[in-house]
């Protein structure tokens, strides 16, 4: 399986969203929308065959970037996922993954420190993250399945003007 790995794009400040739930409704700027759109056009540039499951953290910032990578791969369904919340567990993103049947190229949008976190756990089993997604950014990997720790491949790992530049 491959999977993509995409952090959302630069969202309204935190400020004044002091509770779990105004955090998850903050949205991107316009500025950060822009940037998202083109980012998409970047990603979907890199999968020339497109994504079988596409999968957003349930947050408005990343389901705004999940929807901007989902109209540049022709309107693809973005299915919302828990496990993508921030804070939430490497193991619980593995977890759903293992549990897709038959998806060879799967996409992901979340936040930070998670997704780092997931990529290093995916690719060398350690918890503490030795690399960083700027907002925007993206990488993809290769997984065994079952997908476990220590055991994927980075393929490649691209800052966020470098997908812009692409699209």
């Amino acid at each position: 399986m491959k999977l993509l790995v995409l952090r959302h794009d630069v969202a309204e400040p935190r400020e004044g969203a002091a509770s779990r739930d105004a955090d998850a409704k903050r949205a991107l700027t316009p500025k950060g929308k822009k940037r998202a759109e083109k980012s998409a056009r970047g990603i979907a540039r890199l999968l020339e065959d497109g994504v079988d499951v596409l999968a957003s953290s349930p947050f408005r910032r990343a389901r705004e970037t999940a929807d901007a990578l989902a109209h540049a791969l022709d309107d693809v369904e973005v299915t919302e996922v828990d496990a993508l919340e921030p804070d939430r567990a490497p193991a619980d993103i593995a977890l759903w993954l293992n549990a897709l049947d038959g998806a060879d190229q799967v996409a992901i949008v979340g936040h930070e420190p998670s997704l780092s976190q997931l990529v290093t756990w995916l690719v060398s089993g350690l918890s503490t993250p030795w690399l960083a997604l700027g907002k925007g950014g993206a990488c993809q990997l290769e997984l065994p399945e079952p997908v476990a720790p220590g055991q994927a491949r980075l393929v490649w790992l691209l800052e966020p003007k470098q997908l812009r530049r692409l699209g």
